[in-house]
């Protein structure tokens, strides 16, 4: 999309053609397209990849009907979920420098409490950011600059939000934060001048190693939504509350767990009990298992496997996978044939963690097929070595 695009699309007649196909489905898009083509009409590209655009951010933001999109700018918006978790963290310190704006998915919420200065070099994704930000009523609170971050480090900034692109022209994306740009080990120094109230959007995928090259020792923040890792946050400053934590996002609850000052490891037990538990992702990338069964009364089955167990259903549910325990097997292929056999298990799901067998080649040995009522999961407890446990998902 370019610039030209997005004036048509924001002009009287690009908007009629938005308001009129608003509810077209996706599947009828490819005929739309044809369709208004034969008419002679320009931007068409545009306007099918925009609408396209919206339908697909109904999951990720609440008036995605009114917002505009480039495909990569949508991609890598922050959705508004966790948008609005950010800002509260954030909460009222005055000024706030988003140095890497995007189509805005940070700002808009940024704004709500705070004046925003919105930083990009790409002019398109700025106008992006520029009319979402009127569609959340915030354009008011907004400033817009176009050019890059380094050049932009507002003297009088009170907080900066850092959302560094990793996209890497002919190679998938960098999970290194020693590869993003702006280059943040180049600019944290000058930034850490102005204030040391300073947010970083990071790769969930990132090395913990890493953090070591960076200046101070930020908190980890890792956020998962509906139990996927979405985004990881490094707090600098006063914004640090903690050296890590874990926020699961489920539905219209939040929870969130943080190191304990003084760390107690979980016990380790030769056998699991009835109930076995795999915490929410966000809990095992932020490295909390520990505070997490000593919250819940819960033991581990190996000390460097995320199952907890317990003869006791947990709680708080929804910060798990639960399964409970039907039979603990050893790992060989025929036994386990000739022990389905005798159970008419035909099929079931396979999990494996930490086990050197992929799923498929298990598939294919025991004979069995994609679903059903039990739950195979492949592992190995306390002494190292290989089991099947037969379970139910609870």
């Amino acid at each position: 999309m370019e610039l030209n695009d997005l004036e048509f699309l924001t002009s009287s007649a690009g908007q009629e053609l938005l308001d009129k196909y608003a509810n077209i489905k996706e599947k009828e898009l490819n005929d739309l397209a044809l369709a208004l083509s034969k008419k002679g009409l320009e931007h068409i590209p545009s306007l099918i990849s925009l609408i396209k655009l919206r339908i697909k951010a109904k999951d990720k933001f609440t008036r995605s009907e009114q917002m505009f999109f480039t495909s990569l700018g949508f991609e890598q918006s922050t959705g508004e979920n966790i948008a609005s978790y950010i800002a509260g963290r954030f909460g009222q310190v005055g000024k706030v420098v988003d140095l890497t704006a995007g189509i805005g998915g940070n700002l808009i919420f940024l704004a709500k409490n705070n004046r925003v200065i919105a930083v990009d070099q790409n002019e398109v994704h700025l106008e992006c950011a520029r009319l979402n930000a009127g569609a959340y009523g915030v354009l008011k609170n907004t400033e817009f600059i176009l050019g890059r971050a380094e050049d932009n480090f507002i003297k009088d900034a009170d907080a900066f939000f850092i959302d560094p692109a990793r996209d890497r022209e002919g190679k998938s994306k960098t999970r290194s934060i020693l590869n993003s740009s702006p280059n943040i080990l180049a600019i944290l120094p000058e930034l850490l001048k102005t204030t040391d109230k300073i947010c970083i959007k990071i790769s969930p995928a990132f090395d913990y190693k890493e953090l070591d090259s960076l200046p101070g020792k930020p908190e980890v923040e890792i956020i998962s939504e509906d139990n996927v890792c979405k985004v990881s946050l490094l707090w600098f400053g006063s914004f640090k509350t903690t050296e890590r934590r874990a926020t699961c996002l489920l539905g219209d609850e939040t929870f969130s767990f943080v190191e304990a000052v003084q760390k107690k490891q979980a016990p380790v037990l030769e056998q699991p009990l009835k109930f076995l538990f795999e915490p929410n992702k966000a809990i095992i990338k932020a490295h909390l298992i520990d505070e997490l069964a000593q919250r819940f009364d819960l033991k581990k089955i190996n000390s460097e496997t995320a199952f907890l167990t317990s003869d006791v259903m947990v709680s708080e549910k929804k910060l798990f996978r639960s399964f409970e325990i039907i039979s603990i097997e050893k790992f060989s292929i025929k036994d386990l044939k000739k022990k389905f056999k005798a159970l008419g298990i035909e099929r079931a799901d396979i999990l494996t963690r930490r086990f050197p067998v992929a799923v498929e080649e298990l598939y294919e040995k025991l004979k069995i097929g994609e679903g059903g009522d039990y739950v195979l999961i492949f592992t190995v407890l306390k002494d190292n070595k290989r089991y099947c446990l037969l379970t139910r998902r609870i």
